[in-house]
């Protein structure tokens, strides 16, 4: 199956569901509060709309940079095997944001009115977003050889986990739990499906 196919099944299931499941967690009795209260503290850092964003350059990257079929197979997989944990979470255990988000959005309005109506903020934990970058980033060290480049989507991965938290989008638990997430899925479906089609080739 062809990179497009992959890349448009990702955007079609995790999207459709992210949207699904963010609008039954908003009609949920009752959210959950997963923050520490020095988090409301943190400030709200407008530029970094364009680093969070960028997340998006991220996961198309993977689909231009990796060229093996079942490396493509094995990361669609894992996104999207993710996404369903993640979803099914959202569901049980719908999250309440601590921050106000648009204490200062000054010079970026337009975007972050557009993310605030397209992402409502009761899909916290784990945050797909960390889940996502984490993998890609592990996908395409996977398949590449440059040390500096791997050096960059590290830093890159670095500058998004702070990102999530500087235009109050996610806490510091999502963070967390984001981590924790695809650590699993690069454990146990994306290395996996890797390391198998390797043995039968």
């Amino acid at each position: 199956m062809t990179k497009a196919f992959w890349g448009g099944l990702c955007i079609l299931f995790s999207g459709g569901l992210y949207l699904l499941t963010n609008c039954m967690a908003e009609s949920s009795p009752t959210h959950f509060t997963m923050y520490m209260e020095f988090e409301k503290e943190i400030p709200q850092i407008p530029e970094f709309i364009t680093i969070y964003e960028s997340y998006y350059i991220l996961l198309a990257l993977n689909f231009v940079i990796i060229k093996l079929p079942n490396a493509i197979r094995s990361l669609s997989i894992s996104l999207i095997v993710s996404s369903v944990i993640a979803s099914i979470i959202f569901i049980i255990f719908p999250g309440e944001l601590g921050f106000s988000r648009s204490a200062n959005t000054t010079g970026f309005e337009a975007i972050f009115s557009f993310l605030h109506t397209l992402d409502l903020p009761y899909n916290l934990y784990p945050s797909l977003h960390i889940t996502f970058s984490t993998i890609s980033v592990f996908a395409i060290i996977n398949q590449t050889k440059s040390k500096l480049f791997h050096a960059l989507l590290i830093f890159w991965l670095i500058l998004i986990s702070f990102s999530v938290v500087l235009v109050h989008q996610h806490h510091i638990f999502d963070i967390i739990t984001g981590y924790i997430l695809s650590w699993l899925t690069i454990h146990f479906i994306y290395l996996k499906g890797v390391n198998a089609d390797n043995v039968t080739d």
